[in-house]
């Protein structure tokens, strides 16, 4: 794990979130509070950088989610 997205947990654990690596589709993802939104390893080293809120993640996963529904 980078230093970004170890810096970015742990931001997220000191809030009061959890955090755990997901492996889907052999591409790992941080599922964040329990399946609530799932975030790329490059999302979470963008909301180390402050890039990137946590709601801006929501954001960005529900878009993802959508279209991921929309073309099953």
């Amino acid at each position: 794990m980078n230093a970004k997205i170890h810096m970015a947990i742990e931001a997220l654990k000191q809030q009061g979130h959890t955090v755990r690596p997901y492996n889907r589709e052999g591409t790992f993802w941080y599922e964040i509070d329990g399946g609530r939104m799932l975030a790329s390893a490059q999302e979470m080293g963008e909301l180390a950088d402050r890039v990137y809120s946590l709601a801006e993640l929501e954001d960005l996963f529900k878009k993802r989610n959508a279209e991921e529904q929309g073309n099953n």
